[in-house]
């Protein structure tokens, strides 16, 4: 039986060949997008990134991997528990850019623009 990390990692594989690297996620049904954040070790599996999304858009900040920082969405003032598996759901309605990082750290995960 394949376990859930080995999906989640499969997926993103898939992603990375069919999207060019990114490991945003545009998802058909809401008009959302998921952003993965894969930890290994207690960091981020491929390093900090540009994402990019629509205003108005449902976002998901899905953490997978095990962290011991709460993550921070700068501008939305939002923030992640420290896990090994978590989503946090919000609405891009604040245009700009922002930080999505390791709160305690201040290592910068993700530059999310929303536009």
């Amino acid at each position: 039986m394949i376990g859930t990390r080995a999906v989640v990692v499969l997926m993103l594989v898939l992603l990375a060949a069919c999207g060019g690297g990114s490991e945003l996620d545009n998802d058909s049904n809401d008009g959302g997008t998921t952003i993965v954040l894969e930890f290994e070790g207690g960091a981020l599996v491929g390093g900090a990134r540009r994402e990019t999304v629509s205003l108005g858009d449902t976002v998901v900040v899905r953490s997978v991997g095990a962290v011991d920082e709460q993550i921070h969405v700068h501008g939305y003032d939002l923030y992640l528990d420290p896990g090994s598996e978590a989503d946090l759901r919000f609405e891009a309605l604040i245009p700009g850019r922002f930080e999505i990082e390791l709160e305690m750290s201040g290592r910068v995960l993700i530059e999310l623009t929303v536009s």
